[in-house]
């Protein structure tokens, strides 16, 4: 699964099921700001490997990066490591 695939799944607003447990930020209140903040994460998510992680890994010949941006990247990982540690687990 890739990880795109794998955040939209985990930070989906779909109820659990078996096989597919998700990551709760807040409980589901139905309101626009649970749905709001796991769109958010998903998006968030997606981003970081698309836009940070994936040109990193995957290309050659990119200059290494400044110390300053580096960390700056490193920042946005720590925000979704966060998030991912502090989720309550949703399985059936």
């Amino acid at each position: 699964m890739s990880e795109t695939a794998l955040f939209r799944s985990v930070f989906s607003k779909d109820a659990a099921k078996p096989g597919q447990p998700r990551l709760r930020l807040m409980a589901d209140d139905g309101s626009d700001t649970f749905r709001s903040v796991h769109r958010g994460a998903m998006s968030f998510a997606e981003g970081c490997f698309a836009g940070i992680r994936n040109p990193n890994s995957h290309e050659d010949g990119l200059p290494e990066l400044p110390e300053h941006e580096a960390l700056e990247q490193l920042a946005v990982f720590s925000v979704l490591a966060r998030w991912v540690d502090t989720a309550a687990l949703d399985a059936p």
